[in-house]
């Protein structure tokens, strides 16, 4: 398998209320370290998408020792490591400037026709570059917890905007993080520290549509789902610790 490693400074715009590098941002980061990786090997964006196809993704696992501070050197290190036909796991690490792992995203993609927004078989000549393991089953990420039917949410209200929507013509992936985060008090945002992250996507959402953020929280955890009207967009289930 081809590694890649991409060098950053977390900027200020980067950055949350805390200084620290905010979590959509951590999903930017990952997503940039794997177009990166793609450009470097000669099959990144421009190839498949002039086929008409795009890269998605249909799950994330973050795990948080600690979140670099505004100005901090950070190395983030990817490889695509196994593939089937549909699927591709992809991990991500996050180093610090001493060499310790603060960071680890593992995360399922797949890959979708562009114009009918259908799952597409992954090309032979686009995943051979990355020299991933072929196996028949791709190793999973267990689901986040789903809410109970009874459980009591609070929810606010979202319309996806023009700036919300990326080249493969969905909701960027790091939106959803905004949304679940924006639906929490500030109070607890700057109090506490995301340890576990399990989001999973579920239906696509498009430019113009109304979404609905929910959320169930306890002191060291919160269950989010994302709704478009009746229907589950995305799941997710955070850990937290006292900051």
């Amino acid at each position: 398998m081809q590694p890649f490693a991409m060098q950053r400074h977390v900027e200020y715009y980067e950055a949350d209320m805390t200084g620290k590098l905010s979590l959509p941002m951590i999903l930017n980061w990952a997503v940039l370290a794997s177009k990166m990786q793609g450009d470097a090997l000669g099959v990144g964006q421009d190839v498949h998408l002039a086929r008409g196809l795009g890269w998605v993704i249909l799950q994330y696992e973050v795990t948080v020792k600690r979140r670099p501070k505004i100005n901090e050197a950070v190395k983030v290190q990817t490889f695509a490591a196994k593939y089937n036909p549909f699927f591709v796991r992809r991990p991500f690490a996050f180093f610090d400037a001493a060499g310790e792992e603060v960071i680890r995203v593992d995360s399922i993609w797949a890959m979708i026709d562009i114009e009918n927004r259908r799952m597409a078989r992954i090309p032979e000549d686009i995943i051979n570059a990355y020299q991933a393991e072929y196996v028949k089953q791709i190793p999973r990420i267990p689901n986040p917890a789903h809410f109970a039917s009874d459980e009591v949410y609070e929810a606010k209200d979202y319309h996806v905007r023009y700036l919300d929507i990326d080249a493969n013509q969905h909701v960027n992936n790091s939106k959803y993080f905004e949304w679940m985060q924006d639906v929490m008090a500030p109070e607890f945002l700057n109090t506490h520290e995301v340890t576990t992250i399990n989001l999973r996507f579920e239906n696509e959402i498009r430019l113009g549509h109304t979404i609905q953020s929910q959320v169930v929280h306890q002191e060291h955890e919160s269950k989010h789902r994302i709704m478009m009207g009746d229907v589950v967009s995305a799941e997710a289930e955070f850990k937290w610790r006292d900051a």
